[in-house]
């Protein structure tokens, strides 16, 4: 059967899927160096859970492009909400979820710096086990795993860098600017972020090595990513259906 994303559908055919299981991606519109676009999260984020809701005959919904970006601040083009917004937004969607009678929901996370969906997965699932149960799938860690099977030839992926410029000449090279492309590797750590901007470490905005990146290598890394998200996605669900009850507590 040809796959058609989730919201292309009509109600009466997402009824018709009749699966429990949904994927909502949330992306960033945000600076992405002088060679991507500020859709790049966004791009990334449907590119992905596209292909994982295919995998687990899921609902997939549109990926949601404003979330908390504020790391960005300094050049033009770069939207964000406060957290605690981000926060409740997502909470609310995931109960209209359930409320629709879907028990797995996946969170699809394309932008890294989103720090409020640790604790919401968590309040989530302490307050909804086991009638339903929410996995996040961060980017972050899939470029961590695409390292260890040796697709990645930079040592450091964090933003703008080899596997989000290599992800997009795969599949919207016309939309890629390598000849503006330039690498910087900030020697601060990640944290650093909670105390500037990240042009106070990088004036180009990029962190990492985008020159580094092909379309050949954007093509094994989704591949890479969707096997990998699909993995942990399933070792998630599984350990939730199958932990029960410890004393007053289903989480």
């Amino acid at each position: 059967m040809d796959y058609r994303p989730g919201y292309h559908l009509t109600a009466d055919e997402v009824e018709a899927l009749g699966t429990d299981t949904v994927v909502l991606p949330i992306g960033s519109t945000e600076q992405h160096g002088p060679h991507l676009p500020v859709s790049t999260d966004v791009l990334i984020g449907g590119i992905l859970s596209r292909r994982i809701a295919k995998e687990l005959g899921a609902f997939v919904t549109p990926v949601i492009p404003i979330s908390t970006c504020r790391e960005m601040m300094g050049k033009k083009g770069s939207v964000f909400m406060k957290p605690e917004t981000c926060y409740q937004m997502l909470f609310d969607i995931c109960e209209s979820l359930v409320e629709q009678g879907y028990k797995k929901i996946v969170l699809f996370q394309s932008h890294g710096g989103i720090f409020v969906i640790p604790p919401l997965v968590r309040q989530f699932n302490a307050t909804h086990n086991p009638d339903a149960c929410l996995c996040k799938v961060e980017i972050m860690n899939l470029m961590g795993d695409a390292r260890a099977e040796g697709l990645l030839d930079t040592e450091v992926c964090m933003h703008a860098d080899e596997y989000e410029t290599s992800v997009l000449l795969a599949e919207y090279p016309e939309l890629v600017h390598m000849d503006r492309a330039v690498d910087c590797t900030p020697d601060v750590p990640r944290e650093f972020l909670n105390y500037g901007s990240i042009f106070r470490f990088s004036p180009s905005g990029v962190w990492g090595c985008p020159t580094a990146a092909t379309a050949e290598k954007g093509k094994a890394l989704i591949d890479s990513g969707v096997r990998s998200a699909v993995k942990y996605i399933r070792e998630v669900f599984s350990l939730m259906e199958q932990k029960g009850t410890f004393g007053y507590s289903d989480f």
